[in-house]
């Protein structure tokens, strides 16, 4: 399809923001960041944290259902301040690398272990392009 060809080469954005409460976002198990259909490119992610989160031993990780920590990798998740970057284990302040270049075909899902997230805020910010006549990030 020769239109599909062309949108899929103006990147599309997505942003989420998660205020975490120990509830209804926070709570252990996961909740869904960005709902995916089809294949998409995820050209650039990044996760901000805007405040400081709260939370005992509570750890966090970025990925899909399958592959749970396919795009973040675990992280205690008092070890993110306001100001800093989440893209491994180790959050970075104020400047950071994006995750680049994931293919991804299934929800986005961020899941929470050990204990809840009672406080905080963090921003996923999604750069993407469709792969599949489908492919979309909601």
């Amino acid at each position: 399809m020769p239109g599909h060809a062309l949108l899929s080469r103006v990147p599309k954005s997505h942003i989420k923001t998660v205020t975490f409460d120990g509830t209804t976002w926070g709570d252990i198990g996961t909740d869904t960041i960005a709902t995916v259909t089809g294949r998409v490119l995820i050209t650039h992610l990044s996760a901000y944290c805007s405040t400081l989160l709260a939370g005992a031993t509570a750890t966090i990780e970025l990925g899909t259902t399958n592959n749970t920590a396919a795009l973040i990798a675990q992280t205690t998740a008092t070890d993110l301040d306001a100001t800093e970057f989440w893209k491994d284990a180790t959050p970075e302040a104020e400047v950071s690398d994006a995750i680049t270049n994931k293919v991804v075909g299934s929800n986005i899902l961020l899941t929470t272990a050990t204990a809840a997230v009672t406080s905080g805020v963090i921003e996923f910010s999604f750069l993407w392009l469709p792969l599949s006549v489908d492919g979309n990030i909601g």
